[in-house]
């Protein structure tokens, strides 16, 4: 710890820095039949803007750098989908978008000047002085696809088709991509799904903008290396095959009143059982991937040349009358090597022993490792039941640790939650129905940790909720 304006010796918990963030879109839509032909046409708005305000001498003190953030993106568009029955066993789909998209990203980041720019202690030379980096962008995205739902009988239904994308923001680039899916159902209850996938992914304009990293030199904010490629799209094959059993009986549906139009009802008397299972593998191109690198709750993007990611997730759901349950188990894994782009995000300067003596950066390089957020294990479960217009509800998550320590190499301990809640319907005391509930969030005030600070683009350590009580009402219009 050096000095800034200064001051020598902070309290780390008396640091005071805000974020505002604010979002509004809008969407206006116009849908149509005729005969056999349904088509929509959507026009939509979204703002977004974020604006980071640091505690300029702790922020100088402990991380050599305080950067004032403001990020700001505003999107128009169209989009427009349609179907044609052509036959009994042909439909034919297809679609468009247009996106423009205007975003801007200005830092003033204050920081000192160094003698030796070692992160050495001491090394800071006063006074502060601020570095203004802004950029303005308007991009453009489009796409175009069609597609065929063939049904070559009641059992068996292939759904194929192509897309075109093309992006135009920081690069240009574009694709041409298949898709076709198989659904059978040789039995009632019995569905098989197969499919195969190509998707095309640009990133974000706004954590895809280029930073001005040489007017950092010989500053404390120097970086460990000064290498820039830009953030691609990201270009991958994607592969699913599963499974899905239903067992019941009584839960056929039964017939509504001529003057309603609600959803077909299901006896009280239905007992069903629902069994899933469903895995798929991703082979990836320039895998985007992002993280925060600062004290700054924003995001910033790069690239990993090849990456894999795999995993298996079974399913469960329960009915028994006014009982449900459901339960989930997933296992997956994606890991990626070689950051082809915003490389001076990761730090090269300084070998580590738990990477063999290697920099991060370099042991990326020439290693597979996990992505920060890589979590191999995860499940869930939960029940309610419906008593006298009462439901009475719980919940739980299971995680077993996210990614830290020096190039994802180890992961952090399990974790638990369980959730409660309790919610009626009045009927008949006002003009329509209303619903109170109330819900506890981990109800065994269990305290864990998500993150511990350390990963690749982990810049602070998260934590899950604490116990906490709400209350809410809803009305029906």
């Amino acid at each position: 710890m050096g000095s800034a304006f200064g001051v020598t010796n902070f309290d780390s918990t008396r640091t005071d820095e805000n974020q505002q963030e604010r979002t509004y879109y809008n969407v206006l839509s116009l849908q149509k039949s005729v005969n056999d032909v349904d088509f929509q046409l959507a026009y939509f708005n979204r703002y977004s803007s974020l604006h980071f305000v640091p505690d300029q001498v702790p922020d100088l003190l402990f991380n050599g750098v305080a950067s004032d953030v403001y990020r700001a993106t505003l999107a128009n568009g169209v989009q427009g989908d349609g179907s044609y029955r052509v036959n009994d066993a042909h439909t034919l789909r297809g679609g468009f978008s247009v996106t423009a998209e205007k975003t801007q990203n200005t830092s003033l980041s204050t920081v000192e000047a160094c003698t030796l720019c070692d992160f050495s202690a001491g090394d800071a030379v006063e006074p502060p002085f601020t570095l203004t980096d802004s950029i303005t962008k308007l991009g453009w995205l489009y796409g175009v696809y069609i597609q065929d739902e063939w049904k070559l009988t009641n059992q068996l239904t292939i759904n194929a088709g192509l897309r075109f994308d093309q992006m135009d923001e920081y690069v240009s680039a574009n694709q041409l991509s298949p898709r076709v899916n198989v659904v059978y159902t040789p039995l009632q209850g019995t569905t098989f799904h197969a499919g195969y996938a190509r998707y095309f992914t640009p990133p974000p304009q706004t954590i895809a903008a280029p930073v001005n990293i040489n007017q950092f030199a010989n500053t404390t904010a120097t970086p460990s290396q000064f290498l820039q490629d830009p953030v691609l799209p990201e270009r991958s094959h994607v592969y699913d095959v599963g499974v899905n059993q239903v067992f019941s009986h009584g839960c056929a549906p039964l017939p509504n009143s001529t003057f309603t139009k609600a959803p077909p009802r299901v006896s009280d008397e239905c007992v069903s059982l629902e069994l899933g299972v469903d895995a798929y593998y991703k082979i990836a191109k320039d895998l985007l991937d992002d993280g925060q690198f600062g004290a700054a709750l924003v995001t910033s993007g790069f690239n990993y040349e090849k990456a894999y990611n795999e995993g298996v997730e079974l399913s469960a759901k329960y009915r028994n009358g006014n009982f449900r349950a459901y339960g989930n188990v997933a296992w997956a894994i994606q890991k990626g090597t070689n950051i082809v782009s915003n490389q001076f995000l990761i730090n090269n300067a300084a070998p580590s022993d738990a990477l063999g003596g290697m920099t991060r950066f370099d042991y990326i390089a020439t290693h597979y490792i996990f992505t920060d957020h890589t979590q191999i294990w995860t499940g869930s479960a939960g029940a309610s039941y419906l008593w006298w217009g009462t439901q009475l509800s719980a919940d739980m998550i299971f995680g077993s640790g996210l990614r830290n320590g020096d190039a994802n190499t180890t992961h952090l301990p399990f974790y638990t939650q369980v959730n409660s809640g309790v919610s009626h319907e009045f009927v008949g005391l006002t003009a329509k129905p209303f619903t109170i509930r109330f819900d506890v969030v981990n109800v065994f005030d269990n305290s864990y940790q998500l993150r511990d600070g350390s990963g690749l683009g982990v810049f602070a350590p998260q934590f899950g909720p604490r116990r906490g009580y709400f209350a809410g009402w809803s009305q029906k219009l």
